[in-house]
């Protein structure tokens, strides 16, 4: 019996990092097959999972936002549904086989390169989420102030750029750099600022400067 193709007006989509390590953490085939299959069917066919296993369904899950959003941004970008169906429109079967128009070809290309930067931006935010979850294990010893001002500046990035500060280095020991934030007073200038005043006053006071 020949299976018949389903159709698709997507020619592909990103694969992202974040797919591959959940994918990993996965020691069945069974559970990596479905999962894989998963994402493979609702970015092509827009089609939520069904029937998935424990351990499976909570790896999609956790994809769940990422994937959802490059499928409504394909969407959004040809106003059709992933089967060529105009959106808001009575449905008609597309042609079989549709010819080849450039400015279609063009319109793909584009829908991925807002995927592309898409991506990047969903990219940078677990980047992100992972430093922060990095800084949790030290709230005890260093406060919730510290931690924020550490993470406020270390999550730093140009304009367009790729990467954060604390990527740009060579080696990056969190609690290492925690310690020294700390006893510098890193962030902290307003009350590095008052101790220099303080101790001024203490010494003009003792040589009788001031009354």
């Amino acid at each position: 019996m020949v299976e018949i193709m389903k159709k698709t007006k997507r020619k592909a989509f990103n694969f992202l990092r974040s797919y591959f390590d959940v994918l990993n953490e996965l020691e069945k085939d069974s559970d990596k097959l479905s999962f894989l299959t998963s994402i493979i069917n609702k970015q092509f066919l827009n089609e939520d999972p069904n029937d998935l296993k424990f351990i499976a369904k909570l790896c999609y899950e956790s994809q769940r936002h990422s994937i959802e959003s490059s499928v409504k941004g394909w969407i959004r970008a040809n106003k059709t549904d992933l089967q060529g169906y105009v959106l808001d429109t009575p449905r008609t079967d597309p042609p079989t086989n549709p010819p080849t128009n450039p400015k279609e070809e063009e319109g793909e290309e584009e829908v991925q390169e807002k995927e592309k930067v898409q991506e990047k931006v969903e990219l940078i935010i677990n980047r992100e989420a992972e430093f922060k979850n990095s800084l949790q294990p030290f709230l005890e010893e260093f406060g919730s102030n510290t931690l924020n001002d550490f993470y406020l500046y270390w999550t730093e990035k140009k304009p367009k750029g790729k990467k954060m500060l604390f990527e740009m280095q060579k080696t990056f020991d969190v609690k290492r750099r925690l310690i020294r934030w700390n006893k510098n007073n890193f962030g902290n200038k307003e009350k590095s600022s008052a101790k220099k005043e303080d101790a001024a006053l203490i010494l003009q006071r003792k040589y009788g400067l001031i009354n």
